[in-house]
C-alpha cells in the first residue's frame, strides 16, 4: 500500500513540476479539439491473488468520452479478455470489465498531455472454479499520457488500478491494467 502511494505521489509531483516548467517556456495548452471522442486500447490485466502466481490475461477495451475543455473529460469504458492469463495450472479471464471515470488532463504542449483518471471500475472474472464468476466493482484510478497525432487522432499509454480489494471464493486479489490505445476526436462542422 505504501509503495502505491509513493508512485502516485511521484506521478503527481512530476505532473505539477512539468506544468510549472511548461508555463515558463510559454507552451500553449494541449490539443485544440474537445467534445465527443472514442477509442480502443489493448493491453494486459495483472491479476494478483494471494498464494498463486500472477496471471496476465490480454484485454481489449473500448471507450467513449466527452471532453469539456483542455483540462477535464468524462469517460465510459467496456472491455473483455482477448486471451486467458495462465500460470502453473491456474488461469483467469475477464468476461467483462467496465468503468466510468473523470479524467483530469494537464496539457503541457500541443502534442503531449499527461492525465489522471478516477471513478468506478469493475470486472467479472472467471478463474479455474467451475461455474463461478467473481463480480467486483469499486474505486478505480490511474495515470496515463496522451500523444496528439493531429487531425483529431491521438495515442495513449495508461496504468490503472481496476480492482483494489476484490475477493474470489474467499481469496483476496487486486487487478491492475496496462494499456496502449488510439483515440479519435471527430470534428463536427
Amino acid at each position: 500500500m505504501i509503495k502505491h502511494r509513493f508512485w502516485i505521489g511521484v506521478a503527481l509531483s512530476t505532473l505539477v513540476s512539468s506544468a510549472a516548467m511548461a508555463q515558463g517556456y510559454g507552451y500553449s495548452s494541449g490539443p485544440s479539439y474537445g467534445g465527443f471522442y472514442f477509442g480502443a486500447s489493448a493491453g494486459a490485466v495483472l491479476y494478483n491473488e494471494q498464494a498463486i502466481p500472477q496471471l496476465t490475461p490480454t484485454v481489449a477495451i473500448f471507450r467513449v468520452g466527452q471532453q469539456f475543455n483542455p483540462y477535464l473529460a468524462i469517460e465510459g469504458r467496456i472491455g473483455t479478455t482477448v486471451s486467458d492469463g495462465r500460470s502453473d495450472g491456474y488461469h483467469a479471464n475477464l468476461d467483462a470489465l467496465y468503468g466510468g471515470y473523470v479524467k483530469g488532463i494537464l496539457p503541457l504542449n500541443p502534442w503531449f498531455s499527461p492525465y489522471l483518471i478516477a471513478g468506478i471500475g469493475g470486472a467479472q472474472i472467471h478463474r479455474n472454479y467451475e461455474d463461478f464468476h467473481s463480480n467486483d466493482a469499486g474505486l478505480s484510478y490511474g495515470v496515463g499520457t496522451e500523444f496528439n497525432l493531429g487531425g483529431g487522432a491521438s495515442l495513449d499509454l495508461e496504468w490503472a488500478r481496476l480492482i483494489n480489494n476484490g475477493n474470489n471464493v474467499g481469496f483476496d486479489y487486486t487487478a491492475d491494467q496496462f494499456t496502449f490505445g488510439v483515440n479519435w476526436h471527430p470534428y463536427f462542422w
